[in-house]
Formats: structure tokens, C-alpha cells, sequence
């Protein structure tokens, strides 16, 4: 390694390394790929088809390439997951299995969950601005100059193991994050790894999911996502190394402060809709007054979708009512 190269990786566990793939932007910050060597060579995960040359020349400073990884096993289909494995596929010359859950087969086989018509649909019934509206499409098409879709081998579910290195691992569902969202759990080791189910320096996005028959999502992406954390909870993990950020000891005090933010978040809704009606846009705007900048179009996109799924929660709870007026739904106070 050359004396001014930045060290991206470290030996977290026997026969186990963590890579640092760079990701553009502060949040969630830098990838984290792991590394199982042994009798299953394994990459869980793969950060994006731009941070390739960074992970081959990772691999070499470890003495291996990518023809020597047997299996690629992907936490969820966002493309700073899946995104290189195309591309590891085709350096290894060889099969390399592609292994992820089967909800979410159409993000990494094809890049989006549904037509981009359905993203404008939904755009406008949560009141963005046309303009906007507009940039939210480039935001989806630099999204896309990011991964290759890349077809999976193998599907794997709740209750199924996988042989990572010399490691069996326990696959947990945890969706929330997306629909096929999961998690890798040693027991012998009490080591879990999440994906971006659960990470230290902030809260996950249990972002929306859409359906491609229907313009507004039929589930429930908050709900799913703390119903997700009951049963790491319920494992108490010894560790956990998280997709972005530095591992976690204590998952149940983090756990906890995720409750503690969610409940925050649908007071300060209710305290926003008490001063009148408002759109999902709207809602936004007031509860994320400091969005501005370059990153703009992605802030609308995450804030547009955080504040929906919680809209959705609390309508569910009778404290929120809708109706559509000029293409939009406009939210209140129930009674």
C-alpha cells in the first residue's frame, strides 16, 4: 500500500473484514462491505458500481480478487448495496452466486420497485411542487448511474441459513427499509448484521413502498420497520455492524432512541396540523425548515417519504384524516 493510500478495511472478527467504500454526501456516510473468508468467501454487500475500483483494490491490499469470492449476499436492493456486484460478477469470470430476498428482486434485477409514472403519480398526490416534481426524476436517474441491475441466483428467506466464510449465519426478515430488507445473524458469536436496519449515528428511513397498481402504498413501512426491531430486540445481538457507521454495543439503548425519535416525530406532525390542513409537501417544509442546497432534490425525496409513512401510521390511529383536493392530499386533525 502506498504510504499517502487511506487504509479501507479492518479485521473486525477471525476471518472477517470490514471494507469502507466511499458513498457521495455526509448521510449515511461510507458503505461498509464485510468480508468472510474461509470456506465460503462471502462480500455482504457491495457499495455502488462508482466505488468498484476502491473495493478490487481493497480486495488485492488482502491478497484476494474478485474471482475468489464464491457468493455475494446483499443486505437489501438500494444501490449503494447492491449496486458493484454487476461488475464483481463479470471481474471474478466465473459464477458467483447473488443471494438477497425475493421482495427485493426488482429493485437489483431492474433498478426501480415501480414505473417511473408511478413516481410522478405519487409526487404529485403528496403536493410537490412541479418543479420539483421535476427534479425528483433526475434524482432517480443519478440513483440509477450508480448500480447495474444484476440478477440474483438464489433467494432467501426468514429462517434460512447461509454459510458466510466459516460462519453460519441466520437470515432474520427485517423489512421496513425496503420491502426485502434482511439481516445475518451468528448466534455462536452474538454478531448481527443489519444492513440499514439498524445504525448508530442516525435513524434509519423506513421509506415508502409503492405499489405498481396503485398509486398509494397498501403497506406499512413504519409499522414493518419497528415490528422489525422487536425481533432483534428479542435476539439481543452482542454486536452489531451495521452498512454505514461504526458498530454497536448497546442495541438496545439505540433501539430506544429510535422509539424515542419516532414518537417525537408524530407529536410535532399533530402539533403542525393543529394550526390548519396541509399537504405531505407542506407538512414537510414546516417540520424540515433547513433543507436547501445542492442536495435538495434527495432531501425532498427522503422528507416527502418520512413524512407520508407517518401519516400513514397516524391515520391508522384515528388522529389524521385526508381528503384530495386538486390532485393532492391534504391532511388534518381528525374531529
Amino acid at each position: 500500500m502506498t504510504g499517502h493510500a487511506k487504509k479501507r478495511w479492518e479485521k473486525i472478527h477471525p476471518g472477517i473484514y470490514r471494507i469502507i467504500l466511499p458513498l457521495a454526501g455526509k448521510k449515511p456516510g461510507p458503505v461498509n462491505a464485510y468480508l468472510f473468508t474461509g470456506k465460503a468467501v462471502t462480500l455482504l454487500d457491495t457499495g455502488t458500481m462508482k466505488s468498484f475500483p476502491v473495493l478490487e483494490r481493497t480486495l488485492g491490499e488482502l491478497g484476494m480478487t474478485c474471482a475468489d469470492i464464491d457468493q455475494i449476499v446483499l443486505t437489501h436492493g438500494h444501490i449503494d448495496h447492491y449496486g458493484a456486484a454487476r461488475k464483481i460478477v463479470a471481474a471474478a469470470g466465473r459464477d458467483i452466486a447473488v443471494i438477497a430476498h425475493e421482495e427485493d428482486r426488482t429493485l437489483v434485477e431492474h433498478g426501480l420497485e415501480v414505473p417511473r409514472l408511478q413516481f410522478i403519480r405519487y409526487y404529485r398526490l403528496m403536493g410537490v411542487p412541479l418543479v420539483y416534481q421535476m427534479s425528483l426524476q433526475l434524482v432517480h436517474w443519478i440513483f440509477s448511474s450508480l448500480a447495474e441491475p444484476c440478477a440474483i441466483t438464489r433467494f432467501v428467506s426468514g429462517g434460512d441459513t447461509i454459510l458466510m466464510g466459516d460462519y453460519e449465519a441466520a437470515v432474520i426478515e427485517t423489512p421496513g427499509h425496503t420491502r426485502g430488507s434482511i439481516s445475518l445473524y451468528i448466534e455462536k458469536e452474538g454478531v448481527l448484521f443489519p444492513g440499514d436496519h439498524i445504525l448508530g449515528h442516525i435513524t434509519p428511513n423506513a421509506f415508502v413502498m409503492l405499489e405498481t397498481d396503485f398509486v398509494l402504498p397498501r403497506r406499512m413501512s413504519q409499522v414493518e420497520f419497528y415490528d422489525s426491531l422487536r425481533k432483534i430486540e428479542e435476539i439481543s445481538p452482542r454486536i452489531v455492524y451495521p452498512a454505514h457507521g461504526e458498530p454497536i454495543k448497546d442495541v438496545g439503548k439505540t433501539i430506544s432512541m429510535f422509539r424515542d425519535q419516532f414518537l417525537l416525530r408524530q407529536n410535532s406532525i399533530l402539533s403542525i396540523l393543529a394550526g390548519g390542513e396541509f399537504s405531505v409537501y407542506d407538512i414537510g417544509r414546516k417540520l424540515f425548515p433547513d433543507i436547501r442546497g445542492k442536495r435538495l432534490p434527495l432531501e425532498i425525496f427522503l422528507m416527502v417519504s418520512e413524512v407520508y409513512t407517518h401519516l400513514q401510521v397516524l391515520e391508522k390511529e384515528k388522529a389524521v384524516e385526508f381528503e384530495e383536493k386538486n390532485g393532492a392530499l391534504y391532511y388534518r386533525k381528525s374531529g
